[in-house]
């Protein structure tokens, strides 16, 4: 304890708050390895009564030692040294939909901006309230920061609105906790509404719109939205399924796509069929993908950028600016539209 002491005692009192003595005394002595992992470090009341701190002050800063992954504490043994790695500044709990490509960019950008310094543990929820429920229930009070792509239900809100505002971030999908909390998250129905007036020159070549779309799903509504308000106004033929089947396949027929299980049977179809891709069929496919850039010389798509997602992501984590930022969908045009 003398030690921990003499480290915290010798930082200049005007430089840090008593907190931040406290921390920096703690890393100090990890870093001069004077601190190994599984020792135990003064009791609250200890601590506070050596330094003349109060204890709610040693207890905030036992609370952000935690939060960085270097100090854990379990019932009958009080507070220790759980992380011999002084630099590693934050455990961040990242919840996603899945690992699709695009979340596998967000991902890798997100682990590149922060660099090495933070660990990071990530889940996948699918879109199951089952599994987004163990998940949230289980990292609950784990992590310093929590980065989460929201199952957008009552039920979904309702498991996360007990976390602390400033130490959360919601990304992917737009949920509303309450005007404390930090998002980044995808905007629909104006973006596609307005990619479908980019395209108008060559929408109009065809005969009808099939947009596949699963209202009880992770499927954005949004987009339906704008498809059919798209279609409404401009008096094009819409029709709506949730999966695709062959009699589908029509000349003169344009395919939305959500989900890429549909294009990849339609893309099937079309060559077997011999139907000339952006001529005599047309493709619009959500979220692009680097197979989507080659695949029948290139898929049009309508997307949102996940690395920038991510980057926007990391910065908040670092420099802790309170953000509530839309990120469009964009177009990208190719051969099949």
């Amino acid at each position: 304890m003398s030690i921990l002491l003499s480290a915290i005692k010798s930082l200049d009192q005007g430089a840090f708050t008593k907190q931040e003595k406290i921390v920096r005394g703690v890393t100090s002595c990890i870093q001069d390895e004077l601190l190994c992992y599984g020792d135990v470090l003064p009791s609250v009341n200890k601590l506070s009564s050596n330094l003349g701190f109060a204890r709610e002050t040693v207890v905030k800063a036992y609370g952000e030692l935690k939060e960085r992954g270097l100090v854990n504490s379990k019932q009958g043994l009080g507070y220790f040294i759980a992380n011999h790695a002084a630099d590693q500044q934050l455990n961040i709990g990242l919840v996603l939909y899945g690992f699709q490509t695009f979340q596998q960019d967000f991902y890798n950008k997100f682990r590149k901006c922060l660099g090495s310094q933070f660990n990071i543990d990530v889940f996948f929820h699918h879109n199951n309230i089952q599994m987004y429920e163990s998940i949230i229930n289980s990292i609950k009070h784990k992590y310093g920061m929590y980065v989460i792509a929201p199952i957008q239900t009552s039920e979904g809100r309702a498991l996360i609105e007990g976390f602390p505002d400033d130490k959360l971030l919601l990304i992917d999908r737009y949920q509303y906790i309450n005007e404390n909390v930090a998002s980044i998250s995808q905007e629909f129905e104006q973006s596609l509404y307005r990619v479908c007036e980019l395209l108008e020159d060559r929408i109009q070549d065809f005969d009808k719109i099939l947009l596949y779309y699963k209202a009880d799903s992770d499927n954005p509504a949004g987009i339906y939205d704008a498809i059919n308000e798209y279609c409404r106004t401009h008096d094009i033929r819409l029709e709506v399924y949730e999966e695709y089947e062959l009699s589908h396949m029509q000349k003169g027929t344009l395919f939305c796509t959500v989900g890429d299980t549909e294009l990849w049977q339609i893309l099937k179809d079309t060559k077997e069929l011999n139907f000339k891709l952006g001529d005599e069929i047309g493709i619009l496919s959500h979220n692009d993908s680097p197979v989507k850039e080659i695949i029948s010389g290139g898929i049009t798509t309508f997307s949102t950028d996940f690395k920038l997602m991510a980057a926007e992501a990391a910065d908040f984590i670092i420099n802790r600016k309170f953000t509530n930022r839309i990120i469009p969908s964009e177009l990208i045009r190719r051969k099949s539209l």
